[in-house]
């Protein structure tokens, strides 16, 4: 059993390396006449998934629904972020305050965390079971680091306190 989700899931690597290296070209413009960023998304993963016209449409406006969402939360993310390293920088820094700062960015994490999950369940709940099978290999895959190892983070490295973190 083991090893034929490992091999699912190494043929699903494959088949998202070489998607990619297939679809690598110059971004979209964006506005009317353009595809805009997450379009790419959209086709590398109908490509992969072989989604019908339909379904492409269907997975783009899933996204372009909770676009919105996403965009406020990662602001919330990245000022929480700031926030926070002006708080550890400081001459002498307020635990009580880094502490909340922490403890807010965890919960902006988890927010993010609901929101991909809540997002990969209505697009699953758009694909034929054939597709879904390729779908939640994808999603393992993209859940593990594409590699197997830790979860990465901005700058390639673990997230902060995440699976693979520790203080070097």
């Amino acid at each position: 059993m083991q090893k034929t989700t490992l091999a699912v899931l190494g043929g699903a690597a494959l088949a998202l390396v070489l998607a990619a290296a297939a679809s690598a070209q110059p971004p979209a413009p964006e506005g009317p006449g353009g595809m805009g960023p997450r379009m790419g998304r959209v086709e590398g993963m109908g490509r992969f998934l072989g989604l019908s016209a339909q379904q492409k449409d269907q997975v783009r406006k899933l996204m372009d629904e909770r676009r919105a969402e996403h965009e406020a939360l990662r602001e919330r993310l990245a000022k929480n972020r700031d926030e926070l390293q002006q708080a550890l920088v400081s001459a002498n820094p307020d635990p009580a305050a880094v502490g909340e700062l922490a403890i807010e960015g965890h919960r902006l994490h988890e927010q993010g965390r609901a929101l991909r999950e809540a997002q990969d369940k209505a697009v699953r709940a758009l694909l034929t079971p054939e597709q879904q099978v390729k779908f939640d290999a994808m999603k393992a895959l993209r859940d593990e680091g594409m590699g197997g190892g830790p979860p990465m983070g901005r700058r390639g490295m673990p997230p902060h306190g995440g699976p693979g973190w520790q203080r070097q």
